[in-house]
């Protein structure tokens, strides 16, 4: 059985394993923008700790099989920008042994119910735009495109 629950310190040597996974896939479909690397423990830990952040692990036995880290943010000042409160979601990874399980899915629903819970007004994320695979999963649970980030290398 797969538990969704908010990470503790203890989860850190898991998901510092589970974000270099992230980061490898990241350099693969995008090498010229992305490297494989490590995570800042401190980061994690300061997301696991914050009051405004949530990291939730989903986890079968002692394993971790993945993750959601997400934050409150609000939108900036800016006279044409409607203000709201909404959730970022920073990271999101599911293991490779373990995709196609319906976990991303739960995970995905743990923390909008998190997010519902703030009285959050909606849940914001960036996908990289060759990851075919993160871009059905989102759009089968109902996000949709709101804006384009665009490069030219030069």
């Amino acid at each position: 059985m797969i538990n969704i629950q908010h990470a503790n310190l203890s989860d850190l040597p898991m998901i510092e394993s589970i974000y270099r996974e992230l980061f490898a896939h990241m350099a693969e479909l995008q090498p010229d923008y992305y490297l494989k690397a490590s995570q800042d423990p401190a980061f994690i830990q300061t997301m696991i700790e914050a009051n405004d952040s949530a990291l939730l692990i989903a986890k079968k036995d002692h394993s971790i099989l993945g993750f959601i880290m997400a934050q409150e943010q609000a939108t900036p000042s800016y006279n044409c920008i409607a203000p709201h409160k909404f959730a970022y979601i920073f990271d999101f990874v599911v293991t490779e042994q373990a995709r196609g399980l319906g976990i991303g899915k739960q995970l995905i629903n743990a923390i909008e119910a998190w997010a519902k819970s703030r009285n959050l007004d909606y849940i914001e994320l960036s996908v990289l735009s060759n990851n075919t695979e993160a871009h059905k999963l989102y759009e089968n649970i109902g996000y949709t495109n709101a804006t384009n980030i665009m490069r030219k290398s030069l």
